[in-house]
């Protein structure tokens, strides 16, 4: 099944480099709230230069940071901060990377012009991922006060997350204030103005914009953009709206309306669940499973949709229920169509101790067996595209292969179960769950952890985030100096960064290997 995606990235990517990605040109996450970009939801985020923005608004997209990645990839070299795509190539087995799906949308002839474009050209967006602010009516587990209001109310009120060994755990000690530099409404935003400034022209060039936050029908800056799309008719440019569904009907009502009235291509919905019921319910906290199915059909049956797009964050708790929630999702196929809706499954990065391979290895191999027997089951299934069943397989090999899901993490999992154990047990306390009764299959390993409570507390943090993964990925690393060859580091990008933004760069800075 991976076969026809193989040919395709070897002959549109691997062609240019064995690192390429289009997404890396033409793609971008804005989180406009506070300013940071990355060139799509796998790498960490980086800051939005400022004053480069006042005088041209595609240095939104166009940062430094991203060039430097730019000229790692036309030059075969494979950057750290898309680790997730080189942990799924290096699996073997043809296995099938998000830079496949993430550059596929663009046409051939567009991805075929980037090897000819000095690495340092600002190029224009075709798909843009947009957030304005991180108001939101759900604290899911796996978020954090960044990207979620609700996530900061639980800071706010009951203190930092304790006890923690490892520094992927770092998210649960802030209170996400970075994240509203400009207040909670965003206003007087230097990085919003700069987008509206520069929307007159990316609306007639972009091939989608897709809106995300948190929760973009609970905040009005989301209303106030589709108030400026609406004066801009751009009949090439399909709309995306990303929604947890779980707000009042009211929102539901007027999102089901919005979609009739924008003069777009198209109107796709994203909604995110990954488990089925309970399981749901605890790891997305602020989820009903009923009135989020109840509000996907309504979405389904009213809204004019090119398709519904269910995203499913893979953690390690999900798997106790992934088959049978993606049943629901073929019993709705069943009904409505193949599209309606897609499923898309991605593989959680962040924080590690919830990484899908952090579960000892008796429960591990049961619930890979699980996913594993059902898909023989559907993988011929005419309801699956070969996207979802490439997703699926990469998935399977994934747990099955892989030791640790990111260059950065720690080797050792007694630390993450530690982190698992520690987390868990003060998100029960906080949010009124329980992890033994929800996971009784799990009960049993979970109620022999133990938790260091001599670790010393931490304070409440703004959670800024200081670290970018601008060195070349490791493992190529070690492979390369074992023979003889040069590498990069992070100190080199950050050096060649800064000499782009303060243009001083010289041409043997420029020139390529």
């Amino acid at each position: 099944m991976s076969n026809e995606l193989a040919k395709w990235r070897d002959k549109h990517l691997n062609s240019i480099s064995k690192s390429f990605c289009a997404a890396k040109w033409y793609n971008a996450s804005l989180h406009l709230g506070h300013g940071y970009t990355n060139s799509c939801h796998l790498p960490l985020p980086h800051p939005i230069d400022l004053e480069a923005i006042k005088t041209n608004p595609s240095a939104l997209h166009n940062t430094p940071h991203k060039k430097v990645a730019r000229k790692m990839m036309l030059e075969g070299t494979r950057p750290g901060e898309c680790s997730y795509c080189w942990k799924v190539e290096d699996i073997g087995r043809n296995s099938i990377a998000d830079r496949i799906y993430k550059s596929k949308p663009y046409k051939e002839e567009d991805i075929a012009s980037l090897k000819n474009k000095h690495w340092t050209e600002d190029v224009l967006l075709k798909t843009v991922e947009v957030s304005f602010d991180r108001t939101c009516n759900f604290a899911c587990s796996y978020c954090n006060t960044g990207y979620s209001t609700t996530w900061a109310k639980d800071i706010e009120n009951n203190g930092a997350y304790q006890k923690f060994k490892t520094s992927s755990a770092g998210a649960y000690y802030a209170d996400g204030s970075w994240a509203e530099p400009f207040g909670k409404y965003s206003k007087d935003n230097p990085y919003v103005d700069a987008f509206l400034r520069w929307w007159p022209e990316l609306s007639q060039e972009l091939q989608e914009v897709r809106i995300t936050g948190g929760e973009p029908s609970a905040s009005h800056n989301f209303w106030k953009f589709l108030e400026e799309v609406k004066k801009y008719p751009s009949p090439n440019m399909t709309l995306a709206v990303n929604s947890n569904l779980g707000v009042s009907d009211k929102l539901i009502d007027k999102l089901i309306k919005a979609s009739h009235e924008i003069d777009v291509k198209g109107f796709d919905l994203y909604t995110s669940n990954e488990s089925l019921g309970a399981h749901a319910e605890y790891i997305r906290d602020g989820l009903i499973y009923p009135i989020w199915r109840k509000n996907l059909v309504r979405i389904i049956e009213e809204a004019k949709t090119n398709q519904v797009i269910c995203m499913m964050t893979i953690n390690s708790l999900c798997l106790f229920s992934i088959t049978e929630f993606m049943d629901d999702m073929l019993e709705l196929k069943t009904k409505y169509g193949w599209n309606k809706p897609v499923i898309d499954l991605n593989i959680l990065r962040w924080p590690a101790f919830m990484s899908p391979l952090n579960l000892p290895n008796e429960l591990k191999e049961k619930l890979h067996k699980k996913l594993f027997d059902w898909f023989e089951i559907h993988k011929e299934s005419n309801l699956l595209s070969v996207h979802e069943r490439a997703q699926i397989q990469r998935l399977i090999d994934y747990i099955e292969v892989v030791e640790q899901g990111h260059v950065k993490t720690e080797d050792e999992k007694e630390l993450h179960f530690h982190d698992f154990k520690s987390f868990y047990e003060q998100y029960d306390e906080r949010r009124g769950k329980n992890f033994v009764e929800t996971f009784p299959e799990a009960a049993d390993w979970y109620e022999s952890l133990q938790v260091d409570y001599t670790i010393e507390n931490v304070a409440v943090t703004t959670g800024h985030i200081t670290h970018f993964e601008n060195e070349e990925y490791e493992p190529d690393v070690i492979r390369k100096k074992k023979e003889g060859k040069p590498t990069w580091d992070a100190k080199a990008s950050n050096v060649l960064a800064d000499k782009i933004k303060n243009g001083t760069w010289k041409r043997v800075d420029l020139k390529r290997k």
